[in-house]
């Protein structure tokens, strides 16, 4: 891969301000959520969020846990679960783990008021609990808070970006949730984060070239045999293709699906386009990046 496909520096304005709306709120916050995407715990997991957050209490919400292979998903929880972390798994498109979050955010905001409160008094008094939702841009914030409160309250979408100022919505008597703006940070580069955040659909496919994308995920899928059969079994190859190169199978994959341009010329655009929006839906199978 070219390395000025890779070395990210995407930052934008409206991020900066996120940040330091974040900041500014922290003081009033019980507990906080911080939304992971289950196929890429690590390279979602904004480590600005968590120097801001340090302080409170930490949910960390596996989102599209109904994408993730969940032998490598349950390594990482166990993972983040020795380093004292509450987790919870949410599919937030079809409302499943929505329940238990909610159980979660307040058995936690409870410990949390009543180790700082333990008069009497204030255990008699049912407490509001703040808790703010935070993440990386489209792994699903506002689509859980819309279940969370049963309704429509904030904008969603399946492109990155759409929270673009921080909002406070009610839910229930004693819940009140801070949506923020998708957080990303300034270098995407370690460990081909940005890569996967793009191939997963976090940041805009645009600031990489699509097919570059398309031959890392399959130089990656590659790597191992359950994920590569996955692969030649959603495009029906049934060839050796063991001594192939990656854009080889690419090519195979062109073939299958009819990508032609004029003539007998693979279209690379649309055979990239193909596996990326299989990969990200699911189709190819239930796949981890890390």
């Amino acid at each position: 891969m070219n390395e000025n496909k890779t070395n990210i520096n995407w930052f934008p304005g409206h991020m900066v301000k996120a940040i330091n709306d974040m900041k500014s709120s922290i003081k009033l916050v019980d507990v906080v959520c911080v939304v992971l995407d289950s196929r890429i715990p690590d390279s979602s997991k904004n480590n600005i969020i968590f120097d801001i957050a340090k302080d409170k209490p930490i949910i960390l919400v596996f989102n599209k846990c109904d994408l993730a292979d969940m032998n490598k998903l349950n390594k990482k929880i166990d993972e983040y679960n020795n380093k004292g972390y509450e987790v919870v798994l949410t599919n937030a498109n079809l409302g499943q783990g929505i329940n238990e979050l909610l159980n979660k955010i307040l058995e936690v905001g409870s410990n949390y008021k009543h180790s700082n409160k333990l008069s009497s008094e204030y255990k008699k008094v049912t407490p509001i609990y703040r808790v703010l939702i935070s993440g990386i841009p489209n792994v699903g914030k506002s689509t859980i808070i819309n279940k969370l409160a049963g309704k429509r309250t904030v904008n969603v979408g399946n492109k990155p970006g759409v929270t673009k100022s921080k909002q406070w919505i009610r839910i229930g008597k004693n819940i009140e949730l801070l949506d923020t703006p998708g957080i990303l940070w300034p270098k995407l580069d370690e460990n081909d984060a940005g890569v996967k955040l793009a191939i997963t659909g976090n940041i805009k496919e645009e600031i990489l070239d699509i097919e570059e994308l398309a031959f890392y995920l399959i130089k990656y899928l590659r790597q191992n045999e359950i994920y590569f059969n996955m692969l030649k079994l959603r495009y029906g190859i049934t060839e050796d293709v063991s001594s192939c190169e990656d854009y080889e199978i690419f090519e195979k994959i062109g073939e299958k699906r009819g990508a032609y341009l004029k003539g007998a010329t693979i279209d690379y655009n649309k055979t990239a386009k193909i596996i990326l929006d299989e990969f990200k839906s699911g189709k190819i199978g239930k796949i981890n990046l890390e």
